[in-house]
């Protein structure tokens, strides 16, 4: 309890200046969506862009309601979220060899599994923490429209989409934090794979040859899309659990063997 303790104050001031920065970001979006509220000339003028809107999962006529507004700008949710998960779980990990307190923490009598489980449940806790100001900051951003309840259901399963996602990169962060000799290119390699598998998303968007990639991004597992229809398919909650678990999994077993930089 006192290592969750020191890992929550520990990283709390990243958390709410992401939480502060993400709800600017929101806000700002649906400022920008009074524009399309019911407008029909808007969805005239779009139609010429129809086709990468298609590429997107959304069309022309859903940018007028706040739910295919929300799917259409989605991409300011999962990719932030994602990349402050990956970054999260790879510095929660290393963050004792870069602040040189590997030796007091690890003299105290506790075990280093123990530690793991400590800084996962506190990456968790996190990751949920901003999930929900995230949420809620766009339910109360596009309270001053009119909401139906199939809106209310669909962040919710929204949300429950980019959890799942970020819990991919947060492990793949703490996977890579304690596998590599060198700390500081966990976090550099998590990102690099986060904006990789991203651009690939978007390829596939575009490029219908290239659907076969879609086994291989996280950010085509639960898409916002999917999401507005409530449609979770099993073989990416398969591909899911396979490399969050194996990614835990290799964090217990290497960080144990490993001889920290003190």
């Amino acid at each position: 309890m006192n290592i969750i303790k020191r890992e929550l104050k520990a990283n709390l001031k990243s958390f709410i200046i992401w939480a502060v920065a993400l709800s600017v970001i929101f806000l700002t979006a649906s400022t920008e969506f009074e524009a399309y509220y019911g407008n029909e000339d808007i969805i005239e003028a779009m139609k010429t862009f129809e086709q990468l809107f298609a590429a997107l999962g959304v069309s022309i006529e859903d940018m007028t309601t706040p739910k295919g507004f929300l799917v259409l700008v989605s991409i300011y949710i999962y990719l932030p979220l994602s990349i402050y998960a990956g970054l999260l779980g790879s510095g929660i990990i290393s963050k004792e060899e870069k602040d040189k307190t590997a030796e007091f923490l690890f003299t105290m009598p506790t075990s280093r599994r123990r530690v793991i489980t400590a800084k996962l449940i506190v990456s968790i806790i996190y990751i949920i923490l901003l999930d929900i100001v995230a949420i809620g900051i766009n339910i109360f951003a596009y309270s001053r429209f009119e909401l139906s309840s199939d809106f209310y259901q669909f962040t919710l399963y929204l949300w429950l989409g980019v959890l799942i996602t970020e819990l991919i990169f947060l492990s793949i962060g703490m996977f890579l934090s304690s596998v590599l000799n060198q700390y500081k290119l966990s976090g550099s390699i998590t990102i690099g794979i986060l904006i990789s598998t991203f651009m690939i998303s978007m390829l596939i968007g575009f490029v219908e040859e290239a659907e076969f990639l879609q086994y291989i991004t996280p950010f085509q597992f639960f898409p916002a899309e999917k999401m507005a229809n409530t449609s979770f398919e099993f073989v990416y909650l398969l591909i899911t659990f396979v490399i969050v678990c194996s990614s835990i999994g290799g964090l217990y077993y290497f960080y144990q063997k490993r001889d920290l930089t003190i």
